[in-house]
């Protein structure tokens, strides 16, 4: 063993699953991959629960994620909640309110839908209509209207290690972003670069179906004067529902594969799934540390299904 071989080439990664819902082999999946990402790299690993979103987050699915978590045997270097974040992204919005890049917009979901096309991550593009509405840095806290930041216009070029192409203007290809919802609640792209700045993240892996809005989120480091950490964005878990694949998650939660299987043996079969070890093993996941490779994991998206007698199984089983 060498020193040389075991420098980390990051510091810290990070978790940040979203507190919408139960946890699912998806979620598993993708906490996997980025705590073996961390680990074998002798890094740090943060676990971000996003729960802004007030609608969707019930109550106790914080406290169930994280003891899923520590059932599967995920352990985490630091624990943080994004709804105790407020200050600091208030602290960033007044700070581009007072440079005068701040507008509150008047635009419905349907008025832009209407007039938009289609953003690479599915959304919108945002046309700009309110773009002259700037508020005033005395009065932006009342506003009861989204606001948005108006983002200059730049390519950018990025790959990320995977060899995804992420380049491009996020301006033309996205528009305006939001930064403070109607109700007051803080965008999911502000909260998340404000986050990872301030917690060191300088490794982002996740799944490949954020990889589209990534170029967004760089633009908002490029413009906040942030740090951009490498990414890299895996296989996602898939099923079938008619005719169409979705990320699996709506057929089973944990509690179901918990009656099912033990950590052990639901870990081995997750990542069976994804080519990091054979059909049938039984492992945690600090079993897969040492002989964890990027090579090894699956480039294509894997198609599962979930059948009451017969547990979780590829669908071409």
């Amino acid at each position: 063993m060498t020193t040389e071989k075991f420098a980390p080439r990051f510091n810290l990664g990070r978790f940040a699953p979203s507190t919408t819902g139960r946890v699912h082999p998806g979620t598993l999946i993708a906490g996997l991959l980025c705590w073996l990402d961390a680990r074998s790299n002798r890094a740090r690993v943060a676990l971000r629960l996003e729960d802004l979103d007030r609608e969707r987050t019930k109550s106790g699915y914080v406290d169930r994620m994280e003891r899923d978590f520590a059932w599967f045997g995920l352990d985490w270097d630091s624990r943080s909640l994004q709804s105790e974040n407020a200050d600091r992204y208030e602290s960033a919005l007044e700070a581009l309110v007072r440079e005068g890049r701040v507008y509150a917009c008047d635009c419905s979901r349907a008025a832009i839908r209407a007039v938009a096309r289609r953003a690479p991550d599915g959304s919108y593009r945002y046309p700009g209509t309110c773009r002259s509405k700037t508020v005033r840095s005395t009065a932006w806290r009342e506003v009861d209207r989204p606001l948005r930041l108006r983002l200059d216009s730049r390519e950018i070029a990025l790959k990320d290690e995977s060899g995804i192409d992420l380049s491009g203007d996020a301006a033309t290809l996205f528009g305006d972003p939001v930064l403070r919802r109607r109700d007051g609640t803080y965008s999911y792209h502000f909260a998340s670069v404000l986050d990872d700045s301030e917690a060191g993240v300088d490794r982002v892996v996740r799944g490949r179906d954020l990889a589209p809005s990534t170029i967004l989120q760089v633009a908002l480091q490029r413009e906040l004067g942030l740090p951009t950490p490498s990414y890299r964005h895996h296989c996602l878990f898939l099923e079938r529902s008619g005719d169409k694949l979705s990320k699996l998650h709506g057929a089973v939660d944990v509690d179901a594969l918990r009656d099912r299987y033990d950590a052990t043996e639901l870990c081995g079969r997750l990542a069976s799934f994804v080519g990091l070890v054979p059909p049938g093993t039984v492992c945690r996941p600090i079993d897969l540390v040492d002989e964890f490779d990027w090579n090894r994991v699956s480039q294509e998206d894997v198609e599962l299904r979930w059948e009451v007698d017969e547990g979780l199984q590829l669908s071409s089983d």
